[in-house]
């Protein structure tokens, strides 16, 4: 069989980036003696565009799949039924988050015959050996297929708990050399799937909530197995300069990342990042990250108010905790990424400060912001639902600087303030909070008179750069020594 995958990965001003998910299901079917090639659509594609790229490179597919994000699907949806409308004897299928979450309103998609819910890789081995074959496709584990009027919703596959036995992923599934990977000189690696975590705003409890065993979700590759997979990777890209661990939380497991961290320090030498929690850090786990070789941890913040963070996102974490940790991270000199977002469900003006705030105290090297989007089967996404804080209004990709949500406390543009000065209101607060007393006090109520007052600091704009200079004069001035 012929599968081509289609990927829409719109990295601005880059092309695009690996994908685990699709690498191993490459992998999985090209060891069964399966063609497969990537469609990776890394910027907006007029639809003709499209359809005619995709005649002259990839007319003669079998099985076209999509995958999917709920943002991404208003793409999936118009492209895919463009293409049955062109290629009517293709076979298309999605898989994803949209379709594992929403499997009826996917499939509803004129454009799509099948989607899956869950990890794919068996599931697609067994559908490519039927449609070979010619057998009855319509029992497959894992499947939803639509054939006419009939939907057979087939229940999810279990997991697969023994992730060694799948082969490495299939890296030269991507072109490595126009992408941002390359950009950034690194390579990307995941050494685990799912997170036992209950964050109201992520996908993973209700990916969860697929399985009887919600337990066998959260699973790791054996060490050895993951510094094989890097191993083999530097083979094919010597001149890499980094690595990244792409999983939810490389540290979760203290004899995993214990014996990981030793053969990672002995075989692999080269720096990398991972993803944690505020919680698992401490001095044991820093020093072992270090002598490891790692360059910088990254850490989801998401909100500095305390309520919001503890009972709306459902993260407990105490602000004294996250100071403390965040000292502890200071003073092991572990430079530290943030995770951020704005405009979530009961967040104010006032509530999204604490979260500028919080990064100035943490002194983070980077952070990353984002506008809080409601992934629809989330608890958050039925509490705006329930709430009536949903517009009706969608967002086509990743990148829109918009919310759509309508928060009485929170109007969408003071929300698209917060989002766009963000950073530099860091930067404020990080000179403010190196100021001695009084004049912290002083320069800090006058930077929050800024942030609550948009429209007199848009009048002064660009502010940051008179700002920036009044504010090293002062530094000079009153900054302890």
């Amino acid at each position: 069989m012929y599968i081509v995958f289609v990927y829409f990965d719109f990295m601005k001003g880059a092309g695009g980036k690996y994908y685990e998910g699709l690498a191993s299901l490459s992998a999985c079917l090209k060891q069964q003696g399966h063609k497969v090639c990537l469609f990776h659509i890394t910027e907006k594609l007029p639809l003709n565009q499209f359809l005619d790229a995709f005649k002259s490179k990839y007319s003669d597919a079998n099985v076209v799949g999509f995958s999917s994000t709920s943002n991404v699907f208003p793409y999936v949806d118009e492209f895919s039924i463009a293409l049955k409308k062109t290629f009517p004897k293709i076979v298309t299928i999605c898989g994803g988050p949209q379709p594992t979450l929403l499997p009826k309103e996917t499939l509803e998609s004129p454009g799509l015959d099948i989607i899956c819910r869950g990890e794919g890789e068996f599931a697609m081995l067994e559908l490519c050996q039927r449609l070979e074959s010619g057998t009855d496709i319509t029992s497959i584990q894992g499947l939803w297929i639509k054939q006419g009027h009939q939907i057979y919703s087939n229940p999810p596959r279990s997991p697969i708990q023994d992730l060694d036995s799948l082969p490495y992923p299939d890296r030269e599934l991507f072109d490595y050399e126009r992408s941002v990977d390359k950009i950034m000189n690194h390579l990307a690696f995941m050494g685990s799937r799912g997170c036992p975590y209950n964050c109201t705003h992520c996908c993973n409890h209700a990916f969860r909530e697929l399985y009887p065993n919600g337990s066998a979700y959260v699973r790791f590759k054996s060490p050895n197995r993951l510094i094989a997979e890097i191993k083999q990777a530097l083979l094919q890209y010597p001149e890499i300069k980094l690595i990244s661990f792409d999983d939810d939380i490389l540290l979760l497991k203290k004899n995993w990342y214990s014996e990981f961290l030793e053969k990672y320090k002995n075989e692999i030498h080269k720096p990398f990042t991972c993803n944690t929690r505020f919680e698992l850090i401490h001095n044991e786990v820093l020093d072992k990250l270090k002598e490891a070789g790692c360059h910088r941890i990254h850490i989801g913040l998401e909100s500095g108010n305390q309520y919001i963070r503890t009972e709306i996102l459902n993260r407990k974490q105490t602000t004294q905790m996250i100071l403390s940790t965040g000292q502890i991270i200071e003073q092991k000199q572990m430079p530290l990424s943030l995770y951020n977002m704005v405009g979530i469900p009961y967040e104010t003006p006032a509530a999204a400060l604490d979260t500028v705030k919080l990064n100035a105290r943490l002194k983070a090297c980077r952070m990353q912001v984002s506008i809080f989007y409601p992934y629809p089967a989330t608890d958050l996404y039925v509490l705006c639902q329930n709430k009536g804080f949903l517009t009706g209004k969608r967002l086509d990709s990743y990148f829109e600087s918009e919310t759509i949500l309508q928060l009485p406390g929170f109007p969408a543009g003071k929300i698209l303030f917060a989002y766009h000065h963000f950073k530099i209101f860091v930067s404020y607060y990080r000179t403010v909070f190196s100021f001695k007393q009084p004049w912290q006090s002083f320069f800090e109520k006058l930077v929050d008179f800024l942030w609550f007052h948009p429209k007199f600091y848009t009048i002064i704009n660009p502010p940051y750069r008179s700002l920036k200079k009044v504010y090293k004069s002062i530094r000079r001035v009153f900054t302890k020594k």
